[in-house]
């Protein structure tokens, strides 16, 4: 059976080892297939990018590709193989090993170092199957200074046959030590409408247009969006924007009454939310002055380019550079000082309204 770290958990049916197929990453892909088909493939890669953007859809996909060769001599594979893809999808091949973050373990748990350490024994296994033994570890990121000198051992003395597909999200989250002696594919994000087909697996009971707002919201990331959707952010970059029309002139009741809605649970549990979806208005404002409309692209919600190009007309690029700068204090001050999200909420709106008044 396909390793796991979870202890055997029910198989997430929006798991990257399910997806139909890749969209995007069409460059990725080339390199990775003509490798391939060269016989002389490296036997480690690093996919770097930013999280939510189908890295881990990407290697499975590879791996795919490797195991349906088999013990074959390189050629053409029938990477569409039914049961390979069967097999992977429910994490059942023999010769595959997924390394991951249990997602029940909260935010501070990573992958366990003995996981790592079992990358040895799994690769001094023979094949399953008389061809690849392939293994992802996703990511990089999630791994302890411990689990990472186990992964360079492997890394340094690869056997034959063997593939290693390491994920980071992060480049400053690679060692050296593992980035001289892999392979780097560099990822970005999907176009928006790439990003939209993905959307439409993802998120099939949502509209279009709510597709189409959250694919921009995440800027190419489908992950991402995804975690948008959950947490009903582009209902609340729709508020922000109401908030924001009619700067420097703050409606000060209704952000009162805004703010209140984070002052307690499950409230404050959303102010990370908000505090995201402000800086992405903020950002996109900013974008709008250096770059003009068409570099925003469509509107995420009705009436947006027209409230940020008030915005920006008002406060100025200066201006609207501070109050990014002011949201990430706020934010970061709320989180970690554990101040009240209420007050926080304010002061994020109050800023704005300053930089407007060009204060």
């Amino acid at each position: 059976m396909m390793a796991k770290t979870d202890g055997g958990r029910a198989v997430d049916p929006l798991h990257p080892r399910r997806a139909e197929g890749l969209v995007g990453h069409a460059r990725a892909w080339g390199a990775f297939t003509a490798s391939l088909g060269t016989g002389r493939m490296p036997h480690a890669w690093l996919l770097v990018g930013p999280r939510g953007i189908g890295k881990a859809t990407f290697a499975y996909r590879a791996a795919v590709e490797v195991l349906a060769r088999g013990g074959r001599t390189p050629g053409r594979p029938d990477a569409s193989d039914p049961s390979i893809l069967r097999r992977v999808a429910a994490g059942s091949h023999g010769d595959l090993l997924a390394i991951e973050r249990n997602p029940d373990g909260g935010e501070t748990q990573g992958i366990p170092a003995t996981a790592a350490r079992g990358l040895r024994n799994y690769f001094g296994l023979t094949s399953a199957e008389a061809g690849w033994r392939v293994a992802i570890v996703d990511a990089l990121d999630d791994l302890s200074i411990q689990g990472v000198n186990a992964l360079l051992k492997v890394v340094e003395e690869p056997p034959p046959r063997a593939l290693l597909l390491l994920i980071a999200h992060r480049a400053d989250a690679i060692p050296a030590t593992i980035r001289s002696r892999c392979r780097r594919l560099p990822f970005a994000g999907l176009a928006p409408d790439e990003c939209v087909q993905v959307l439409e697996r993802l998120l099939p009971d949502q509209s279009p247009l709510e597709r189409s707002g959250l694919a921009h919201l995440a800027n190419g990331a489908p992950g991402l969006a995804l975690a948008f959707a959950e947490a009903d952010a582009l209902a609340l970059f729709g508020e922000i924007t109401g908030l924001c029309r009619t700067l420097p002139a703050l409606d000060v009741p209704a952000a009162h009454a805004f703010s209140e809605r984070f002052a307690r649970k499950p409230g404050s549990e959303r102010f990370s939310t908000f505090a995201a979806m402000f800086k992405i208005w903020v950002h996109r404002a900013a974008v709008r002055v250096v770059a003009g409309d068409s570099a925003v692209g469509t509107d995420i919600v009705d009436g947006e380019g027209e409230a940020q190009r008030r915005y920006s007309t008002a406060a100025g690029l200066a201006g609207v550079l501070s109050l990014w700068n002011d949201v990430g204090r706020i934010a970061d001050a709320a989180v970690h000082a554990h101040l009240d999200r209420k007050q926080a909420v304010l002061d994020v709106l109050f800023a704005s309204r300053r930089q407007a008044r060009g204060v």
